[in-house]
């Protein structure tokens, strides 16, 4: 993604979020207070994205944009469900083992930097320039006289692949966990490699990773052309072409173990008891954890 745009990519995943969070059943797995940051997020987008937040109100038009995205590519909606909810689940876990600290790699429009930080830890997000100054922007409006995390421009390419960590509050003796969510998808495998032979070596701790794959060779080819055009049509590009047994082989040769993964069927069956939804998970999606042996 270019350093002076928004990522839409970014904006119609808050936009996704939004418009299901309007639904109670989807709505009560969420606290009050993150589906409140979504709807601020929604509302203080560029026009005319910000028009969502009026327009998806209307059940008959959620019921559209529903039936439209479940036809172009099904699961799509759900996964971003899925990524919200197992992420903060992780995170909670994780929490409660002593973790003090967390850095969100592409925040994008996420409030889980923020979420965290009102329970007590230290959060920080970096992004390119105009995404960190959208994010400011949004916190100075909504949110000025409450704890925000520290946000760090910065633009990931393969001439200035070293993360600005030194130049922050970042505390290197703290337990941290990087959240990556939907963040590698965009990077070239040498990049990747780059970014997690980083991860590796700043910290006195190991650090935990928290990640989000698509594995696009599980998803029928015409969805998986849908998927691809999709982000395509929005100033975007997938770059990082790998199965999950690809991706796993990736994080081993960094030392990553897998603690914990979720993949797309059992997540589906997860969330489809608890709100009673028939819609599926995108095939190929996976949440998992990871981390250097202690």
């Amino acid at each position: 993604m270019k350093p002076d745009q928004i990522s839409k990519t970014a904006a119609f995943l808050a936009i996704k979020f939004y418009g299901l969070t309007r639904i109670p059943a989807f709505r009560r797995l969420f606290k009050s207070s993150a589906i409140t940051f979504y709807e601020r997020i929604v509302q203080h987008l560029p026009r005319p994205m910000c028009y969502y937040h009026y327009w998806l109100k209307f059940d008959w038009i959620r019921s559209i944009y529903i039936g439209a995205e479940e036809f172009m590519l099904p699961g799509d909606l759900m996964h971003v469900i899925a990524r919200k909810w197992y992420i903060r689940k992780l995170l909670e876990t994780y929490k409660e083992k002593g973790y003090e600290q967390i850095i969100v790699l592409g925040a994008g429009f996420d409030d889980l930097s923020y979420s965290f930080t009102q329970k007590g830890l230290s959060c920080f997000e970096i992004d390119v320039p105009a995404m960190a100054n959208q994010k400011r922007d949004f916190f100075n409006i909504y949110y000025g006289k409450a704890k925000t995390p520290d946000i760090i421009g910065f633009h990931l390419t393969d001439k200035t692949f070293h993360f600005p960590f030194g130049q922050s509050n970042i505390d290197f003796s703290k337990k941290t966990i990087i959240v990556a969510e939907g963040f590698f998808d965009y990077l070239k495998t040498d990049l990747t490699n780059k970014v997690l032979s980083q991860i590796n070596k700043y910290f006195i701790f190991p650090p935990l990773l928290i990640t989000t794959h698509f594995a696009l060779n599980e998803l029928p080819l015409l969805h998986r052309w849908s998927f691809k055009t999709g982000v395509q049509a929005v100033g975007e590009k997938l770059q990082l072409h790998k199965s999950i047994e690809e991706f796993h082989d990736l994080l081993i040769d960094h030392e990553l173990i897998i603690q914990q993964q979720y993949d797309y069927k059992s997540m589906a069956l997860n969330l489809q008891s608890k709100t009673g939804t028939s819609l599926s998970v995108l095939k190929g999606f996976y949440v998992l954890s990871a981390q250097q042996d202690q």
